[in-house]
């Protein structure tokens, strides 16, 4: 599995029911795929949104989100580099 990002924005910004509803959609197509979702970010103005993921690959997200018709504009493959990380000799 790879850490995947997903980057997505909002002229308008992201309604709270937009957001459950492109949520339960996405964590529904990408565990058909094995993956799942970890966490997000929001802007404050909810008009910018990323997240990340564990999934077989970007396409796999790109996917989910295609099915669930929320927008994306961009997925890619990253490398966790955190405090925890450092600690832990990482």
């Amino acid at each position: 599995m790879e850490h995947i990002i997903a980057e997505s924005t909002f002229d308008k910004g992201l309604s709270e029911e937009e957001e459950n509803r492109g949520a339960k959609e996405i964590d529904t197509n990408l565990e058909k795929a094995g993956g799942h979702w970890l966490r997000s970010y929001y802007s404050k103005d909810r008009k910018r949104i990323i997240c990340e993921f564990e999934a077989p690959d970007a396409e796999a997200v790109k996917s989910a989100y295609s099915a669930a018709g929320f927008p994306l504009d961009n997925a890619w493959p990253a490398e966790v580099y955190a405090g925890e990380t450092l600690k832990a000799g990482g």
